[in-house]
């Protein structure tokens, strides 16, 4: 009886895909536990080359249509069979505990949204790039002015044909090496007491959590009117909290997303647009704020307590706002 399923939207991925499958075929979990699906949202790079390639993998490949990762994540909820959904991405590559550890977390009859640990992996370089010295450049500088160096690296990764510091069979032996690539990770990592957080919705991130599928269901799936980059996984977050959802931050069920090329320009148009579609579909202070908080202009633990002070004292009408 499969217990979860894992499903892995996929875009134009097919050069970073073949990591992240070789980690769930290392997985300690039994293969018959669970099932791995790949919504292919209208590839146009061989992404079904690469999933029939790999067959020791209780695989389902699912094509549609390109409509967006929320839409391409809701087709794999539809079709899968586990009790518990676990959201990975084609650039993460799992650790061998993955599976194992989001499970535990998710027994009959309660409703836990559990978040894994994340990891930046330095994966791939340009063809004519030595790997000694500009990988430990790369983590001192991407230390030290993450931003910049991350568009650096994007515009490097996008200009060049690449080659991999890491392949499938040093992956199965040596799951460790991946540490020896690693870069400084962008995202803030979740509290321990993660649920003691008046927002602990902010660190659901759609590449590394899972759900109970009837809890899922209860709540309502992704959005598919967030069609770009950024936030309809925070969206889901909101819900799922609104609806007493318990958030767990697991940190071994660990993964590693490789670092890749990307649009700056194009990702933060998508994040503005989807920033206003978020505010307008809830019109609260709390998700009001998020904007500061996206902007840098407010800390976690500041949005945390403007929150937690609305809640605690309501705002009467004509009385002044705490100050952000």
């Amino acid at each position: 009886m499969i217990k979860a399923s894992v499903i892995l939207p996929c875009f134009n991925k097919a050069r970073l895909l073949p990591l992240s499958l070789a980690g769930f075929r290392n997985q300690s979990e039994s293969p018959k536990d669970f099932e791995i699906i790949v919504v292919d949202d209208g590839s146009t790079d061989g992404t079904a080359r690469v999933v029939r390639q790999r067959t020791r993998l209780n695989l389902r490949y699912l094509r549609k249509p390109n409509a967006g990762p929320s839409s391409a994540r809701n087709h794999g909820i539809a079709h899968a069979l586990g009790a518990i959904v676990i959201f990975s991405d084609p650039d993460m590559i799992p650790c061998p505990d993955f599976i194992r550890s989001h499970v535990v977390h998710h027994p009959p009859g309660s409703r836990n949204a559990v978040i894994g640990g994340k990891k930046d992996v330095l994966a791939q370089l340009p063809w004519w790039m030595p790997r000694w010295p500009f990988v430990p450049l790369a983590t001192g500088l991407h230390g030290r002015f993450p931003r910049r160096s991350r568009i650096v690296l994007s515009l490097l990764l996008q200009a060049f044909s690449t080659r991999p510091l890491i392949r499938e069979p040093q992956l199965s032996r040596e799951f460790g090496s991946l540490d020896r690539l690693l870069l400084p990770f962008s995202v803030p990592e979740p509290p321990p007491d993660l649920q003691q957080l008046a927002i602990p919705w902010v660190f659901l991130l759609s590449g590394n959590f899972s759900i109970r599928s009837e809890t899922l269901q209860q709540s309502g799936a992704f959005d598919e009117t967030f069609r770009g980059w950024g936030l309809e996984d925070i969206e889901l977050g909101y819900r799922l909290h609104k609806h007493g959802v318990q958030f767990i931050y697991e940190r071994a069920a660990l993964s590693y997303h490789q670092v890749h090329a990307f649009s700056p320009s194009r990702n933060n148009a998508a994040l503005a647009v989807n920033l206003q579609r978020f505010i307008a579909k809830h019109p609260c202070r709390e998700v009001a704020l998020h904007e500061a908080y996206l902007a840098g202009d407010i800390s976690l633990e500041r949005y945390d307590a403007l929150v937690r002070h609305s809640q605690l004292e309501p705002a009467v009408a004509g009385k002044p706002r705490e100050p952000i």
